[in-house]
């Protein structure tokens, strides 16, 4: 397969397919933002020219798309620099929130950008914003700490030189083709194809009444020492991985909350294997778990931990319930939940709170330079509500991104906390009623 030099040559991934035919079939702001805060003193010329000189390093982060059929083209990414000393905190808030939700297109648009606010004398922020065709937010959180190596190394004299890539996402896409064309490719398609293709009837009846806005808000949650070490407890006593665990646990809570159908996908991303961890790109390994409600706590643990290990085992080649699939492209909002799990040790990999869209706390990275990961006012999801999990330094992060229009605050707060009542009691006595 050619390589990135003949880009018009390289075939899109599934997941950039299905990106691609959504976002041409409807309207959907499919972005994924992340704001940084700086304080000290930057030297501004260099930070323009360290940071687009790593994001052009990696062809993804340069691809539009065009056409039918689609064929890419790549073009430089330039970060753009503006002083907004005169505005008030309030008008930068409402700035930032416009500016971070405001769509790309895909033929024409650079579909990342790279903005540096001066916000006061010695402070400034740095928004990544792009659109999810070309990456995701593990990617995103992985540029970002090269960008700020190159700019550190750079301001201190020395000669950066970026990472030598042994693969690149063209190479992941060889592979994924590769892997659909195989016998056990082929086998995997077909299972989970016929799996959606039977839910079809009920998610087209579950989409006529599609949630138009997609504004969302978000409840953040942190679980560490004696609960985080009893919960890993349950799940190895009930002897499942801890994903499957949460997954349960979360699905039980959905039931007890809701009287519709739903569907859920949970989100593993490739980056925890070692082969795929530094390709950035959109990579991702999907499944649909079923929602049962007639089953018992014992029952869900073991039927999701063998539904997991499924698709942990096969690329996932098929329609995906969900915004990125095509059998539920038009599903609505509060019928539609997804779940995405990172499981990484701190200082392997240097994932921080900017995974679960939580402010984190001050760094000092040097002797001029201070920062901070801190969310941006609004983010965007077509879910009902989109659980993002991140399990490092001994806690279990959650950040509950929910649509507005189907969930009200008070009672994401209580799903919230009756999920983690049950991640602690597992199910039974100890649960006490709604």
């Amino acid at each position: 397969m050619a390589g990135w030099e003949d880009s018009s040559k390289v075939p899109l991934s599934i997941t950039e397919q299905g990106i691609y035919n959504l976002n041409h079939r409807k309207s959907l702001a499919d972005l994924i933002a992340r704001a940084m805060q700086i304080k000290g003193d930057l030297d501004v010329e260099l930070f323009e020219k360290a940071v687009p000189g790593i994001v052009n390093t990696y062809p993804i982060f340069r691809c539009r798309y065009k056409g039918e059929p689609v064929v890419r083209s790549l073009g430089d990414v330039e970060l753009d620099y503006m002083d907004i000393r005169h505005m008030s905190v309030a008008h930068i808030t409402s700035f930032l929130r416009q500016f971070s939700s405001s769509p790309m297109d895909l033929g024409s648009d650079q579909l990342i950008g790279l903005s540096l606010f001066r916000t006061g004398e010695d402070e400034y922020i740095f928004l990544t914003k792009c659109h999810h065709i070309i990456t995701d937010g593990i990617s995103l959180s992985l540029l970002w700490a090269e960008c700020l190596t190159a700019y550190l190394s750079m301001s201190a004299g020395k000669v950066y030189e970026s990472q030598v890539q042994i693969t690149d996402f063209s190479d992941y896409v060889n592979f994924e083709e590769m892997y659909l064309e195989s016998t056990r490719g082929q086998k995997a398609y077909y299972y989970w194809r016929n799996k959606l293709e039977l839910q079809r009837e009920a998610v087209e009846k579950a989409s006529d009444e599609e949630i138009a806005s997609i504004i969302c808000a978000e409840v953040n949650h942190k679980i560490e020492g004696g609960e985080f070490a009893q919960i890993q407890a349950n799940a190895s006593a009930a002897q499942v991985s801890l994903f499957a665990y949460l997954c349960a646990a979360y699905q039980l809570t959905l039931c007890e909350f809701l009287h519709h159908d739903f569907w859920m996908n949970t989100n593993l991303s490739l980056r925890l294997k070692r082969e795929h961890r530094f390709i950035l790109g959109p990579m991702f390994r999907y499944a649909n778990l079923a929602v049962c409600r007639n089953e018992t706590w014992e029952e869900k643990l073991n039927r999701l931990s063998v539904e997991i290990r499924r698709a942990i085992r096969s690329a996932y080649a098929a329609d995906s319930i969900g915004p990125h699939g095509s059998i539920g492209h038009g599903l609505n909002a509060s019928n539609c939940f997804l779940i995405t799990f990172l499981q990484a040790e701190e200082h392997q990999e240097g994932f921080t709170a900017v995974y679960t869209g939580e402010i984190s706390d001050w760094v000092t990275v040097n002797d001029q330079l201070k920062i901070r990961t801190t969310p941006l006012p609004t983010r965007l999801t077509p879910y009902g509500i989109y659980l993002s999990l991140a399990v490092f330094g001994g806690q279990l992060r959650a950040s509950f991104i929910y649509n507005v229009n189907c969930f009200s605050g008070e009672l994401v707060e209580s799903i919230v906390n009756r999920w983690r009542m049950r991640l602690i009691n597992g199910s039974g006595e100890k649960m006490p009623s709604l």
